[in-house]
């Protein structure tokens, strides 16, 4: 009862003291001509990180871990359906995972992993997003089947189940023998990380991955979205941005620690501490998007840093903008047709799907 009581307390707070804060600050700084995000940018960081900041875990997860019918998604997609795409659960011994799209014949496989803190999401949260932006690959003749890896939530997994489960989805995709591009956010693109070193030095409490099995298919690029490289949470950006952005330190703390459960952080957990192996561990083309008013952007700028020019990796940080801002800008639209390109234009909430569309076209192409 006290905790739906406090619930309700904080969603009134939300609707009555934080929304109306921001759209004051908007106009304010539109008056004063200082350039800052759009209104709608600033109210789903202000909603994001006021939740965040202020419910338990299970809470936040309640509110945060969508639920959708990717069929029903997808019969807004003309264009996929005209290429007979279909949607397929799978569940194996030891993981979960969902193909948004599948094509008769794939070039690719998009292996995707959502983020969440690693105490909230659900493939459900990503599906609208992930629809699109396989409906903008195909507009540009990309036919790449988009497979969501599912796995279980902090405390009640702690680390290493989660990355555990990402290496086995990872494992029944590879075995298909088709070039894999893995994607993910967040948190997710945390277990991206440790899923490419797992690949080269595996992690001494999940199983290896031989790389004769079945002809496993390889990573060709790997595309992510404001990964969460340094779980110490004390990077150069967070005091900078601790205003501007939708997460809260307070909260990510609370979430590492509920990750971790009383283990240290090793390079499979903390990418930013692997300063060597990049080489061996990195795919020929790596993506690495940020918003330059997010928390993470300065270690992700120097993770970018520590590769020394391995591989062909390539940053782009878009001003104006917060943690994985693409899929903030995109929250709410519905997928359906190719979008009309408006550049990077703030307003547009395609543009970063369309840098994503096009730099995975450019870079993995046939």
């Amino acid at each position: 009862m006290f905790e739906d009581t406090r619930l309700t307390a904080y969603l009134i707070l939300l609707k009555y003291y934080v929304i109306p804060r921001t759209r004051l600050r908007a106009l304010i700084s539109r008056i004063l001509g200082k350039q800052e995000p759009t209104l709608q940018h600033m109210l789903a960081n202000a909603t994001i990180r006021w939740l965040s900041s202020t419910l338990s875990i299970h809470q936040f997860r309640a509110i945060s871990s969508g639920q959708c019918d990717g069929n029903a998604l997808l019969q807004n997609c003309p264009t996929l359906l005209e290429e007979k795409v279909t949607t397929e659960t799978i569940v194996g011994e030891s993981y979960r995972g969902h193909y948004l799209v599948k094509y008769p014949k794939p070039t690719h496989i998009v292996f995707y992993v959502y983020g969440g803190g690693f105490v909230s999401g659900s493939p459900g949260s990503v599906m609208p997003y992930l629809l699109q932006l396989s409906v903008e690959l195909q507009a540009r003749g990309f036919k790449a089947d988009m497979f969501v890896a599912e796995y279980d939530l902090a405390p009640e997994y702690p680390y290493p189940g989660a990355l555990r489960q990402v290496v086995s989805a990872y494992r029944y995709i590879a075995s298909r023998n088709i070039p894999i591009i893995l994607a993910g956010d967040s948190a997710g693109g945390n277990l991206c990380l440790g899923l490419l070193r797992h690949l080269i030095k595996p992690h001494p409490s999940i199983q290896p991955l031989i790389q004769t099995e079945g002809g496993l298919g390889r990573v060709v690029a790997t595309c992510l979205n404001s990964p969460w490289v340094n779980l110490q949470n004390n990077g150069e950006s967070y005091r900078q941005n601790a205003n501007q952005d939708c997460l809260d330190k307070g909260a990510l703390d609370r979430w590492r620690k509920a990750y971790l459960d009383g283990r240290p952080l090793d390079e499979y957990a903390n990418p930013i501490d692997g300063i060597d192996g990049w080489k061996e561990i990195l795919p020929k083309n790596t993506f690495l998007v940020a918003g330059d008013l997010e928390l993470f952007v300065a270690d992700i700028q120097k993770l970018a840093q520590n590769q020394n020019g391995y591989r062909n990796l390539e940053i782009h940080v878009e001003p104006k903008k917060g943690h994985v801002w693409s899929l903030v800008d995109f929250g709410g639209t519905q997928p359906g047709l190719p979008a009309a390109r408006g550049g990077q234009d703030e307003d547009n909430v395609y543009s970063g799907i369309h840098l994503q569309a096009d730099w995975i076209v450019n870079r993995c192409g046939v």
